[in-house]
C-alpha cells in the first residue's frame, strides 16, 4: 500500500558472530516483499555485527574513513565499522561507505532553521543511507529505461525490478578501494564489494545485460549467456545474486539453494565466482563451484 521500493536500516538487535532469529527474519521480509533493504553493519571495528546484517538478501553495508577529504590514498578501515566473514564464510559487508565527516542538512529534531546543520555524522549509520541514495537513484533510472529495460511504468514503484536486480547492478558498478592480501586494512570483509559509484553506472549503462529473475532453474540445470566485450575495455564484470528462503541456525551452512556463477574467457579459462577475490581485487582463473555466498562476482 506504501509503494515502497528499498528502506535504509541503521538500527537492530545486539551484536553478534551469528547467522540467528535476526537474520532469518529480515531474509523472510526480504523473501516475501521483494523488497531492497540495507543495513548497517555496525562500529565494532571486529565482526561482532547487528544479526540484520548477516542475513543472505539484506544489503549489509561497513565503513571506511576518508578523513573528510578528496584523497583516497588515505582512506582506512582503521578498526571502525564492523566487518565479515559471516558465520559460514560468506563475504559481508556487502558494501561500504564514508565512516566519517558526513555532512547532514540539519541537525534540528523539531524541524528546519538555518545555520544549524551537522558536518559530523559518521559510523555505518552514515555509510548505510549513502549507499541507500545511490541505490535509490539506480531504481530512478530503472524507471527511466536507461538500461535498455522496460521502465515506464505510472510509478517508480510500478516499474521496479526485483530487489535482486539492485543489489547487484549496485555491486557491480561498484568502485573497490585498492587492497592486496587478507591481511590488508581495506580487504575485502572490511569494504564488501567497494562503495557506490553512480558515474560508472550511468556511463556503462548501455552496456549491461540483466536477467531480471526471468530464467527459472530446476535442479542441475543452467542456463549460459554469451557476452560480446567491446575492445579497449579496462573490466569485465559478472555478478550473480539470488533471493534465498531464511537459513537454519543450528547449520554451519546458512544458503538453502545453491546457485553458481562461472565465467569462460574466449581462449576457454575459466573462472569460478568470487575465486580470488577474498584476497585480492580482481578473479583468479580456475577454481570450484561457490557452495556458500548468494553474490558471486568474476571481476
Amino acid at each position: 500500500v506504501y509503494k515502497c521500493v528499498f528502506q535504509t536500516n541503521s538500527w537492530g538487535s545486539p551484536r553478534t558472530t551469528s547467522y540467528n532469529s535476526y537474520s532469518q527474519e529480515m531474509d523472510d521480509i526480504i523473501l516475501i516483499n521483494d523488497l531492497s533493504i540495507l543495513q548497517s553493519q555496525s562500529n565494532s571495528g571486529g565482526t561482532p555485527s547487528r544479526g540484520q546484517a548477516w542475513a543472505k538478501n539484506v544489503i549489509s553495508v561497513g565503513g571506511v574513513y576518508h578523513y573528510n577529504n578528496l584523497n583516497e590514498a588515505d582512506d582506512k578501515w582503521n578498526y571502525g565499522g564492523s566487518t565479515g566473514p559471516a558465520q559460514d564464510g560468506r563475504i559481508k559487508p556487502d558494501m561500504a561507505a564514508y565512516y566519517d565527516g558526513v555532512h547532514c542538512s540539519d541537525a534540528d529534531p523539531g524541524g528546519y532553521a538555518g545555520g544549524d546543520n551537522y558536518t559530523s555524522f559518521g559510523g555505518t549509520s552514515a555509510a548505510t543511507p549513502i549507499v541507500a541514495g545511490h541505490l535509490g537513484l539506480f531504481y530512478q533510472m530503472w524507471h527511466h529505461a536507461a538500461f535498455g529495460n522496460p521502465g515506464g511504468g505510472a510509478t517508480v514503484f510500478d516499474s521496479r525490478p526485483h530487489n535482486t536486480v539492485g543489489k547487484a547492478v549496485l555491486i557491480n558498478s561498484a568502485h573497490q578501494w585498492t587492497f592486496s592480501g587478507t591481511g590488508h586494512d581495506l580487504t575485502r570483509t572490511h569494504q564488501g564489494w567497494g562503495r557506490p559509484d553512480l558515474e560508472r553506472l550511468y556511463n556503462l549503462r548501455s552496456m549491461h545485460l540483466i536477467v531480471n529473475e526471468d530464467t527459472p532453474l530446476r535442479d542441475q540445470q543452467s542456463v549460459s549467456y554469451q557476452v560480446d566485450v567491446p575492445a579497449n575495455q579496462d573490466e569485465f564484470r559478472a555478478t550473480l545474486v539470488y533471493i534465498d528462503p531464511a537459513g537454519t541456525t543450528t547449520s554451519t551452512l546458512h544458503r538453502i539453494n545453491d546457485l553458481s556463477l562461472r565465467v569462460t574467457a574466449p581462449n576457454g579459462t575459466q573462472y569460478w565466482g568470487n575465486n580470488g577475490l577474498l584476497a585480492g581485487m580482481y578473479s583468479t582463473s580456475g577454481g570450484t563451484s561457490n557452495t556458500k555466498a548468494t553474490v558471486e562476482n568474476v571481476l
